[in-house]
């Protein structure tokens, strides 16, 4: 009788791992369009996030950054250079670096500008030559209160929602101008009713201490992603390589729901046998039930180790089993789910 009992229970719980597996196997594989659809226009405009409505996007994913007088503007930099024409506008109101910070400008001014497609700096010339024309500004900055706006107004008319995935960009660069991006940013979002982890949202950041304050200070119930970068790129006081061990993410699943972590840090590329190398992060992450949505999928900008951006997709969604990915190019991520819906 204890022998068959114990079958049982060994039974009932390889049953009970066995759901769990397939649910995560199974569960929708997120599509977030990077900054809109900004493989085809500007980033962070109108035009760009409705094309990634229309492409059936699942999250638009928006940067933020504050102005002086205190308005979030969706912008990915902490300066205007690369994607407006500032220079053009403001000719005399480059800082002592000859650079034209966002915290400087009001926003009536910052809505005086025009959007580009992005220029690379260095060479002064476009980061991505292949996508919009740059000598085109047809665009403007949108705030990002007009960009909830537009995401619910369009939920209304097409009878569709699409989440938001709202990154604040260096937290600790506004403090020091005297300005509080996560607490504005949450009272925008109860403004427009997000509110809940149920909530079609996301918050990230690549700083770990604004994570734990809108988690334990804010109490926040919104879900939030703890992005990973490399401690070189010196994007926050953040110990990435911290971040990406076992303790790390343990501590991670403290206060997030998930991870953005750096492509390149869940594969790293595949050997002479044609095997996928998987770093232990993916191991780690589920271990602590930790979404995994990596940064960014670019069909123009493909790893080395790939030939094809549906060779890539193929690696990450069914060989990795990521949660979902951030990409500029939704159009095609979604189509490739809907043509390999299991795999």
């Amino acid at each position: 009788m204890n022998v068959m009992f114990k079958l049982s229970k060994i039974m009932l719980l390889t049953m009970f791992v066995f759901s769990i597996y397939s649910q995560n196997v199974n569960a929708k594989k997120l599509v977030i369009a990077h900054r809109g659809a900004s493989g085809y226009v500007p980033e962070h405009t109108f035009s760009g996030a409705v094309m990634a409505y229309a492409f059936g996007a699942d999250y638009l994913e928006l940067d933020v950054v504050m102005t002086k007088d205190g308005h979030l503007v969706v912008m990915h930099d902490l300066t205007l250079d690369a994607t407006t024409n500032v220079k053009d506008v403001f000719p005399d109101r480059a800082n002592n670096k000859n650079k034209y910070n966002v915290v400087d400008f009001s926003l009536s001014e910052i809505k005086l500008l025009n959007v580009n497609e992005r220029i690379s700096l260095n060479a002064n010339n476009a980061a991505f030559p292949s996508r919009f024309p740059i000598e085109s500004r047809l665009f403007k900055v949108p705030t990002l209160d007009e960009m909830i706006l537009l995401v619910k107004g369009l939920s209304k008319s097409y009878g569709r929602n699409i989440g938001l995935y709202i990154e604040l960009k260096v937290p600790g660069f506004h403090r020091k101008n005297k300005l509080d991006p996560a607490k504005k940013l949450l009272n925008l979002l109860n403004h427009h009713g997000y509110q809940e982890a149920s909530d079609p949202i996301f918050i990230q950041s690549f700083d770990s201490e604004t994570l734990k304050s809108l988690r334990f200070e804010h109490k926040t119930r919104i879900r939030l992603i703890q992005l990973i970068g490399e401690n070189h790129w010196k994007l926050s006081n953040t110990d990435f390589s911290y971040i990406k061990s076992k303790n790390g993410l343990k501590e991670v699943s403290k206060y997030a729901e998930g991870i953005g972590p750096w492509m390149n840090q869940v594969v790293t590329g595949i050997d002479l046998s044609g095997k996928v190398q998987i770093t232990d992060l993916v191991e780690n992450a589920r271990r602590h039930d930790l979404l995994i949505h990596p940064y960014t999928f670019r069909a123009d900008r493909l790893p080395s180790y790939v030939s094809s951006f549906e060779e890539l997709l193929q690696i990450f969604f069914y060989e990795v089993q990521i949660d979902g990915i951030f990409t500029d190019f939704p159009d095609l991520v979604v189509d490739y789910l809907e043509k390999n819906p299991g795999n």
